[in-house]
């Protein structure tokens, strides 16, 4: 295994598989802290039966929560009517796991300046009559003042305005009143509260009367603003906004019809697609994916065909009314000509293309795989670590010897052959074993993602004429499971993993990243449990989500 290659482990939030085999705990402090425990050892033949969690606290950490630049801009937009173009600000760091993670925003002075920048390039913009439009007695005029810094200040900061927020910005106002402009006092005040760590982050520290207690409950809009930014990746539509002013979502026998009426908005299906497109890794494959052209001629001429089949795929099995069943298994029909003579550009596969299921998307198969051949390695990763949730450890001050040595030494005739090689070194069998024997039952997909029989071996690293064309092997063997078996497709390993309980939580863990913004603390925790358990009685996508966010660490956070 290479060094490269661990790049593509997802630490945060999985239980570990060690190189021995066995499974372990995170190391204690570690960002995964906590999530290991409670999970079994394999049986002695490597089977993983399925064992619930252990029951843990709903209550989360209290945070504040650095929006994305995305949602930046959507609140932008929110607050004075107008769109705001944020392609030019810095993106968020990628921590490999989810960009919106509330861990991952750390406000740079370069980017303090691009808020500043953005603040007033976009109130100085406003015409008058956007101006006006936002002044709830329609008249640029200091009798107005009142109602417009209640106004200005509610919807910018997601809550009703204190008596300290409307002492503050009045103060803004009557400084900018004395110029003698009627306009400017309107536009410093916009400026300032779109400058505000209150519009800036999102807020779960509950109401100031909590400050002293460990354990705390939300106040309705910050429930109100968690929920539409987890839902719509916006701010809280008119009638959370509403609903939290009647102090409903707090009411565990309405919070449920909230969120049903949220995930009924196409927000939450463009929302739930951009969930998909992180969780199998893919919302940068556009920009990072490349192939050899001598190697996989065409693949660049199709990459955005490829993408939009991915897109496509997704939309009609994992919308709200998806299932994990119907992504893992459902036929994946080529829509476009030239991707689909591009997948027959074998000669070897030309006369087999079905496919079915995510395993079998060009887009994850030359994803997990290497510029100029697959890599086994890698696709047995992205299984583990994606579908499973099992995260694979190196020993301490380990260094794994590269792959290429294997390759340099015995001139394989194929990317099995060079991977059974290099596993059967002491060294990396432990890893190897995990990983390989999961990777081989997509070698029937080459790196780019055509189908083929035969892989004719070819590498730069090798100045030999390549072998003679070699019959596929692609019979694997899956462990560490509860669906353990031989498998010999991509097809038929799908096929198992939609039956696995272990998939079913890993689908359910990794939403919760995604919708919460942070690495579960225990397996145990009440989204976890519910969704796991929705996903068990249904399958369904929308069933999982509205489990997920109705669950008491919804609302119950604690001070550490």
């Amino acid at each position: 295994m290479s060094l490269r290659s661990l790049g593509w482990l997802c630490a945060l939030g999985s239980w570990a598989l060690a190189c021995t085999g066995q499974l372990g705990d995170p190391s204690p402090g570690s960002a995964s802290d906590g999530t290991g425990s409670d999970v079994p050892l394999p049986q002695a033949d490597g089977s993983l039966p399925y064992a619930a969690p252990q029951p843990a606290s709903a209550a989360l950490r209290a945070r504040t929560w650095l929006l994305t630049p995305e949602e930046y801009g959507r609140s932008v937009q929110h607050v004075l009517g107008v769109p705001v173009d944020v392609s030019d600000m810095d993106p968020v760091p990628d921590n490999g796991v989810y960009p919106n993670m509330s861990t991952s925003g750390l406000v740079r002075a370069t980017l303090a300046e691009q808020y500043a920048a953005k603040a007033e390039a976009a109130v100085l913009a406003l015409s008058d009559q956007q101006l006006l439009a936002l002044i709830p007695c329609g008249k640029v005029n200091a009798t107005c003042k009142a109602d417009f810094l209640r106004a200005a200040v509610s919807k910018a900061f997601r809550r009703p305005a204190t008596a300290e927020d409307l002492t503050r910005y009045g103060e803004v106002f009557d400084l900018a009143a004395a110029s003698g402009d009627p306009e400017l006092p309107f536009r410093w005040v916009l400026k300032g509260v779109l400058n505000s760590p209150y519009f800036l982050y999102r807020t779960e520290i509950g109401a100031p009367s909590d400050e002293a207690s460990a354990a705390f409950r939300l106040t309705d809009h910050e429930i109100a603003t968690f929920l539409s930014y987890s839902v719509l990746g916006a701010p809280p539509t008119a009638a959370l906004i509403a609903a939290a002013d009647r102090g409903e979502l707090a009411d565990p026998a309405l919070l449920p019809g909230h969120i049903e009426e949220l995930l009924s908005t196409p927000g939450a299906a463009d929302q739930l697609g951009h969930f998909l497109l992180q969780w199998l890794r893919l919302h940068t494959f556009e920009a990072e994916v490349e192939k050899f052209e001598d190697v996989f001629p065409g693949f660049a001429d199709v990459k955005a065909a490829m993408f939009a089949e991915t897109q496509s795929f997704l939309r009609a099995h994992g919308g709200m009314q998806g299932s994990i069943a119907s992504l893992l298994t459902a036929p994946v029909t080529p829509s476009d000509r030239a991707l689909s003579a591009f997948y027959r550009s074998d000669a070897s596969g030309a006369t087999d293309t079905a496919r079915s299921g995510l395993l079998s998307l060009g887009s994850v198969l030359a994803r997990t795989a290497k510029q100029y051949l697959t890599s086994p390695t890698l696709r047995g990763l992205f299984i583990r670590d994606q579908l499973l949730c099992q995260h694979i450890t190196l020993p301490e001050n380990f260094t794994p010897p590269p792959i290429e040595e294997s390759e340099l030494r015995t001139a394989p005739k194929t990317t099995r052959e060079l991977y059974e090689t290099h596993a059967a070194q002491a060294a990396c069998k432990g890893c190897h074993a995990l990983t390989d024997d999961i990777g081989y039952m997509l070698e029937n997909f080459d790196g780019a993602g055509r189908y083929r029989t035969l892989e004719q071996y070819r590498s730069p690293s090798l100045t030999a004429p390549a072998a003679a064309p070699q019959p596929i092997n692609a019979v694997g063997r899956l462990v560490n499971t509860d669906v353990d078996g031989a498998y010999d497709s991509a097809a038929a390993l799908g096929e198992a993993l939609s039956r696995s309980t272990w998939v079913r939580e890993c689908v359910a863990r990794q939403a919760f990243r995604f919708y919460f913004g942070q690495a579960e603390p225990a397996r145990g925790i009440p989204p976890v449990v519910q969704g796991t358990a929705a996903l068990d009685r249904t399958g369904l996508l929308r069933d999982l989500l509205v489990a997920l966010l109705s669950s008491p660490s919804t609302v119950e956070r604690a001070r550490e």
